[in-house]
């Protein structure tokens, strides 16, 4: 077990003040347990349902690395591993911590980092909190880069979410750390068989291995990476959620948020197998030597016009509400203004004005949204107003990535559309 909060230390009720690590064995006849791809990234943070100053009990922690492993020590039923001297008369539930249940999964078994709470890179983390045997509301999140400091929290452990729910609810995140999820990206997974997978696979090593030039470490890094993000379906997963009374499950989400910033004008296309990849542009010189040719030579361009991003929305919405009637969508826009812009005449400029000037296009997308969210009853998270309202330089200094203030202003109004719309556990 890890101290997060120092002997001594005066907390606040609610506060994370410490997280361990937890191992699991298989049961009989089962093979790697009911968190088998994310065994060696379980943990659990305790929170303090009463304020007052901490004492560690002095043999809670080993220390040095035997409090970074799962499966070391183990616990019974009558540890102590502090104690809070309370303000005031403590309640009747004083004496229990709350838990906050994180578990990642990892790109490969051999990368690891157990530094700290959700610490290293995985391909999917989650966190939950089950209070009570009602429904476990799931919120997954698709977006881009711009969200994972608004769904994360300033530690990147979903600590600031949780403080702020009360119900049985879990946080899903996938980073866009390769793959971009554009709504046709997703709707594709979401219809991929497992044959198909296996021939994107297929292709994808023989291209790679066949090619002019030799593969080296960063092309297989790369294209693992590539592989995993195309081959996956978050938006169809399941997961298996540990609480005091046992194992349950949860899933597909209740509600999933995204970026309008992932539709980008132009995709690639796979000219052979058909299938759709997105990569965020400043990616793709990061790519090996082999495997910029492999991409080069196996992909073309396709454009999009505003109406066929409109349709692509459409049919992940109705894909996703096959699924599961009532599911919400939440859509976060984009910053449309530049503080630096003095434009005093378009005349100088080719239309359509959207393909040479970002903030148009900005604009435009924004419009596009909200024509959708009428017709699909899509929620926007409106990162423009907020930004305009908060000061757009100062709050989105490069027009993508928030500042802490605007990340909490975002959580904020995330969680108000998810308790207008319902979404257990969100309440």
């Amino acid at each position: 077990m890890r101290w997060l909060a120092a002997d001594g230390a005066v907390c606040r009720p609610g506060d994370v003040v410490a997280f361990c690590n937890i191992g699991f064995g298989p049961q009989e006849g089962e093979r790697g347990g009911p968190f088998a791809d994310e065994r060696h990234d379980f943990q659990v943070a305790l929170a303090t349902r009463v304020g007052g100053r901490l004492t560690h009990a002095p043999d809670s922690s080993r220390g040095g690395f035997f409090d970074t492993l799962g499966a070391f020590q183990l616990w019974r039923p009558d540890d102590v591993i502090g104690a809070v001297e309370a303000e005031g008369a403590p309640g009747p539930e004083a004496g229990e911590l709350r838990l906050m249940l994180a578990a990642g999964r990892r790109g490969s078994f051999i990368i690891e980092d157990r530094s700290g709470l959700m610490s290293g890179w995985h391909e999917r983390r989650r966190a939950w909190r089950v209070e009570d045997d009602g429904p476990i509301g799931t919120l997954l999140c698709l977006g881009i880069c711009e969200l994972s400091g608004v769904i994360r929290g300033e530690k990147f452990a979903f600590l600031e979410l949780f403080e702020s729910i009360q119900g049985s609810a879990q946080v899903v995140y996938t980073p866009d750390s390769l793959v971009v999820p554009a709504t046709r990206l997703l709707a594709e997974q979401m219809r991929r068989t497992p044959e198909e997978s296996a021939a994107i696979a297929a292709d994808l090593a023989q291209g790679l291995a066949g090619g002019p030039v030799v593969p080296g470490p960063a092309d297989w890094i790369y294209a693992g990476v590539l592989l995993q993000g195309l081959t996956a379906s978050p938006l169809t997963d399941r997961y298996n959620v540990l609480t005091r009374a046992g194992l349950r499950q949860a899933g597909p989400a209740d509600a999933v948020i995204l970026s309008l910033g992932s539709e980008a004008d132009a995709l690639m296309r796979h000219k052979r197998l058909g299938y759709t990849l997105h990569c965020h542009d400043f990616r793709l010189p990061e790519a090996g030597p082999a495997l910029v040719p492999w991409l080069r030579a196996n992909f073309e361009p396709v454009r999009r016009t505003h109406d066929e991003i409109a349709q692509d929305f459409r049919i992940l919405a109705a894909q996703l509400r096959a699924q599961n009637p009532a599911t919400q969508i939440l859509v976060c826009n984009m910053m449309s203004s530049n503080g630096d812009e003095d434009i005093q005449s378009y005349i100088g400029f080719d239309a359509p004005l959207g393909a040479s000037l970002t903030t148009v296009a900005r604009k435009e997308l924004n419009l596009l949204l909200h024509d959708l969210a009428r017709e699909l009853d899509i929620a926007i998270v409106d990162s423009d107003a907020i930004a305009a309202d908060m000061g757009g330089q100062r709050s989105i200094p490069d027009g993508i990535h928030q500042n802490g203030p605007m990340q909490a202003e975002l959580r904020a109004e995330i969680l108000r559309i998810l308790r207008a719309r319902r979404v257990p556990g969100f309440g």
